[in-house]
This record gives C-alpha cells, structure tokens and sequence, in this order.
C-alpha cells in the first residue's frame, strides 16, 4: 500500500481584459432558410445552422444576430430592405456572414417567386417588370449582390465574410453534390474580387456528410420530403462546420471568439488505483485536460489491496469539460482503509445523493443525471446574467460538470460521466426560495428536489434570486428553458415573494398573463407544464403573506387544465407541525436552511405524487408520497 498527501494552494491572477467593460461584437447573419428557417424555432421540425451557432462562441466576446430569413436569394435581400435594415445594425468591429445561392434560381420577373439573380459574378444586369408588382427593377449577378454586402459592411467598419451554399442532400454515385461549378465558384469570385474572406461551407459540410455516410446524413440530418432544410440535428453539424470554416480564416481574429472545441464528451476516471491514467496528484482542472479538481482541495490518495480512492480532509470538488446537456454520472463512494461518510452534490449545490456510509474496504455505487448549461442562447445572444451569476453563483453556469463531495472524510473511487440526451428534464422556475444557493446554510427546495428522483431524469434549475415572471421573460431566460425543451419535459413553475412587491395597478393581471405564457409555450413544445403556488413566509403560519398570489396561481390552473401542486397551503401545514422547531428551517423570514429546505423539496415530492402522476413514476421508491 502506498499513500501520498496533497494540498492545493492556488493563488488567483487577476486578469483584465481590454474588452471587459465593452459590449460584446455582433456576428450579423444574412442569408436564407438554410440559416434561419421559419421563425427560428424549430416549427416542422426544421432548423437552419444559424439557429445553433451562438454556442460556439463566447456570449462575452461576441453575440449572433441571425437576420437570415427563408425563400429570400441574394438579390431579394437587398430589394425587400432586408440588408439595410442589418446594415443599421452594424457597428465598427462587427462581423457579416452571408450565405445565398438555394433560392437564386428560378424566375427573375415573371411568376410568384421573382427573385432570381444573373448566374456569376459579373457586371451585366437585365431590366424588366416584376409581373406580380408591376414594378420596375434592374437585376444583377448573383457575385455583384454579395460584392454590393461586402463593400457596404466594410463602409460601417464591418467584417463580412462570404459562405458558399450548405449542399443539399443529393448524392452522385456516393458523393454529395458540390456547387463548386456554380454558386460555390461565384461566391469565392466575389469574395477575392471585394477583398473579403471566404469560407468554402459547400465543400467542408459535404465532406462532413460523406464522412456520416448517406444513410445517416438522410435519417438523421434531413427529412424524407426535403432535401434542402435541416433537423436540428443537420443544423448542428452544418454549425460545427461554420465554426471549422472560421478556425481556418488566416486573416481574421473571429476565431478569438470561438470556445475552444470539445474532443471528448465521456469521461471515466479512478482515483488513487494502479492503472497508468489513474489520477494519482491533485492536478488543478485544466480545460485542455477536460477535467481536474477545483481549487482548495485537500485530497489524500489511497491505493491497497482492498481498492483504490481519493479521500478528502473536507468537502472538495472535481469538474469535468461538457456542453449543455443532460449527463449520468456514476460515483463509487469509500475508502479501502477507513471508514467514510459521503454525499455528492453537483454544480451549484444540487444534492444528489443521501449521505453514503461505508466501512473500511466497502464501496457503494450511486448513478444520478446532472443537467448543465451554459448562458448562451441557440438562435443567438444569452441569458442577460447578474454580477453575482458570473460571481458565487458561476458553477451553474460554466462549460463544466462539477461534483462535489461533502460529508465526514468524503471519499470517491471512481467516476464515469456519459452522455444522456435521451432522458426527461424537469426545469424548475422560480426565485430564490427554488433557486440554487451557493452558500450554506442558505437552501432552497428546488437544489434538494434532484436526490428525489431515479437516474432516469433530470433535474435542471434555472430559477435565480430576486426574480419575477416579468423579469424571467425579460432576462431571456424563458428563452433558455425553452430552447432546450423536448416533447415529454416538465415545467415547474413558482414566482411570486418578488412579483406582489410590484407596486403597479396591473401587477398581478402581469403576473397572471406570464403564468399562462409559460404554460402556453410549454405545450406547444409537446412539455408538460405544472403550477406550483409558493411557500409561506414564516410568519404566514399565522396570518398569510402573499395576498392574492396563491389563489391566482390555483385558479388559472383550474382555467387551462394544469397540474397544480399548493405548496401554499403544505408548507403552511409543514410549518404548524414542525411547532417550536420552524426558527430551524429558516435563515431570515423568508429564506430556507437545509432544514427547511429539505421537508420542503419532500412536500413537492408529494405533491408531484399526487397531481403529476406521469411524474410521479420517476421518483425513488423512498421517496413516500401521499395519494
């Protein structure tokens, strides 16, 4: 047996930026529905790759604004107004993608679809009557439009970059059909001749799908009835590939915006044990790595005969590189030589087991799916963050997956963590009395509710602090939420300690119509939507507090036929029995302890038992609900 001790001493740097009080640049998209389709959500199960590019980009270098709309050509971008509106957007320092071509052929005047440009890159034009209008119009070349975007966006101190055609999904004796003869060629023509970069996308997507196969490319990446517009899951490869397409600009520092790329998405780790990659030394987490301890750990690694692990003198944290998604992870908790006392909790202090009791030599399994996110927003821009999210609350949302194990000498072996994108999400929303809070003893019932359930669904906390439903809406943090929604997710939805403090006439009908927004909008993504009244303050075992608040939530659950769980009224019949125990559930009069927090994420266990059956089956066996 050979045992080694560690402590972290990190010392911080101070890093500033000459960008870091500056708004971020914008990344314009022009183009058509390959980029945006229809209004950007997915309608038809149809998604352009403009649509998911925000995530490839740090939100605080640089934000996309995707102003692609669908049937437009590169001619009719310009005649609609479309380009001069996205030209007055422009700011010096900002950056132009454009991408035309799919809809450039076809008819120039005639029929209802005039919005062919003159194949090239030319100067000729052709005058004519545009015969649904009746008005006149010059029309040039294709190359002459985007040399005409080019020139424009470098006047406003723009950077536009030009983008050959995404391919179809038209294959040629097993290659996919390239536009290298036609819009391809003209648009590197155009760019050459405007002095503008290039990015062959044509070429670097088809290469993508022929790697894929056609099989999958036509499964998966598009729907059976058309071969141009993508799934979501096309748009996201065709996005890879315009993130591949700016690494390999030579002359643009666009690049500097992009994260860094992910090259693994699984990761299994043993602490302590023989093995060759076995993690031995307390390295600090390094995203070239992809995982590694969090700052102030203090770890001893044991390796005997009866196993391996890393025991902590205290609470310490291990992180790992991931995107936003769903993740189970699988912990082997204990030590070979002592006896320990383990609970893993995750991010921003989700607990996600009990606590775990294990002899010397005994070792316990736990699995648990964890959901992570990160600020930025698909069809472009983020979540508008306060200080103290990018501050003490930045572990819920950072490019990491971060476990922390707590408890009297916590102890991990072993941890896997893969994928899980095909699992439900229950996505809470609230205040701070659902929110994860970052320090102890401060708690909330939704940081307690994930331990409730089994490893075959998520729990995804989006609720922050001071919030209110106007203000969730405001903060795009809907957006979020709903960007990421599936067909048989959840919604959890309680706000109202900082909506009643408004003290305008309509304040409550605001409140109201925001509920029901949010139901509506669940629905409509296939998600299931569940009211939750909010819990008492403590001086409402008495006397209540939250004036008509609780009953608005009941009826306009009554009104569209949504589950509802009062937690009103349990936490009101919590806090009578708990009698000369109640100071011990609350940090101030409003704000939770573990304690409190814990008997409150039960009650809404409870409630799920009882008014969201279809829930309900994805809670543990042990955890007991009333019918």
């Amino acid at each position: 047996m050979h045992r080694v001790l560690f402590a972290l001493i990190i010392t911080s740097l101070l890093i500033t930026s000459n960008r870091a009080d500056a708004a971020p640049r914008k990344l314009v998209l022009i183009g058509d529905s390959t980029v945006k389709n229809g209004q950007g959500r997915g309608d038809g199960g149809l998604w352009g790759w403009g649509q998911v590019l925000q995530p490839h980009f740090d939100v605080d270098c640089l934000v996309v604004e995707n102003r692609a709309l669908g049937g437009r050509s590169s001619r009719t971008y310009l005649t609609e107004g479309l380009w001069q509106r996205s030209l007055d957007s422009l700011r010096a320092g900002d950056y132009v993608l454009m991408q035309f071509g799919h809809n450039d052929g076809g008819q120039m005047f005639d029929g209802d679809r005039p919005r062919a440009s003159i194949k090239g890159n030319g100067d000729e034009s052709q005058d004519g009557v545009v015969e649904a209008t009746g008005a006149e119009e010059t029309v040039h070349s294709y190359g002459w439009y985007l040399r005409c975007y080019i020139a424009d966006a470098k006047a406003k101190g723009a950077v536009p970059i030009v983008l050959s055609p995404a391919p179809r999904n038209i294959w040629r004796d097993g290659k996919v059909a390239r536009a290298s003869a036609d819009y391809g060629k003209w648009a590197k023509e155009a760019a050459e001749q405007a002095g503008a970069p290039f990015i062959d996308l044509n070429e670097i997507v088809a290469k993508r799908y022929e790697e894929e196969g056609q099989q999958k490319v036509a499964g998966d990446f598009f729907t059976a009835a058309d071969h141009t517009h993508t799934t979501r899951a096309g748009a996201l490869v065709n996005a890879e590939c315009v993130a591949k397409g700016i690494r390999g600009l030579e002359a643009s520092d666009l690049s500097d915006c992009l994260l860094a790329e992910l090259v693994k998405v699984s990761y299994s780790v043993d602490f302590g044990g023989p093995s060759g990659d076995a993690i031995r030394t307390p390295a600090v987490f390094d995203a070239g790595r992809g995982h590694g301890f969090e700052p102030g750990a203090s770890v001893e690694f044991v390796n005997a005969s009866a196993g391996h692990a890393c025991v902590g003198d205290g609470a310490f944290a291990y992180s790992f590189v991931v995107p936003d998604g769903n993740w189970l992870v699988e912990a082997t908790l204990g030590s070979p030589e002592a006896a320990t006392k383990t609970r893993v909790e995750a991010e921003l202090r989700r607990q996600m087991t009990d606590e775990v009791a294990t002899e010397p030599g005994a070792f316990e399994t736990r699995r648990f799916v964890v959901n992570t996110r990160t600020p930025a927003i698909e069809a472009g821009g983020s979540v508008r963050l306060k200080p103290r999210e990018r501050g003490s609350e930045a572990a819920a949302w950072d490019r990491k997956l971060t476990l922390r194990f707590t408890g009297e000498r916590p102890a991990v072996s072993r941890l896997s963590v893969t994928p899980a994108p095909d699992v439900p999400t229950i996505y809470l929303l609230g205040d701070s009395t659902v929110a994860d809070q970052p320090e102890a003893p401060w708690a909330s019932w939704g940081q307690k509710l994930p331990v409730h359930f089994r490893d075959d669904i998520a729990v995804a906390n989006h609720s922050e602090s001071g919030e209110t439903v106007r203000g969730f809406w405001n903060a795009r943090r809907f957006d979020k939420v709903l960007e990421r929604m599936r067909p048989g997710d959840w919604l959890l939805i309680q706000f109202g300690h900082n909506d009643m403090k408004s003290t305008r006439p309509d304040a409550l009908k605001e409140y109201r119509n925001g509920l029901k927004r949010a139901v509506e909008e669940t629905r409509r993504r296939g998600a299931t939507p569940v009211l939750v009244t909010s819990m008492e303050r403590m001086a409402g075992v008495e006397k209540d507090t939250l004036g008509a608040y609780p009953q608005t939530v009941r009826d306009l659950a009554a009104e569209m036929d949504a589950p509802v769980i009062d937690l009103h009224a349990a936490s009101k019949a919590l806090y009578r029995d708990l009698g000369e125990r109640l100071p011990e559930a609350f940090q101030d009069a409003t704000h939770h302890t573990d304690f409190g927090a814990e008997r409150l994420a039960r009650s809404v266990a409870n409630g799920i038992g009882r008014a969201v059956p279809d829930l309900a089956s994805h809670l543990k066996a042990t955890t007991v609900t009333s019918p």
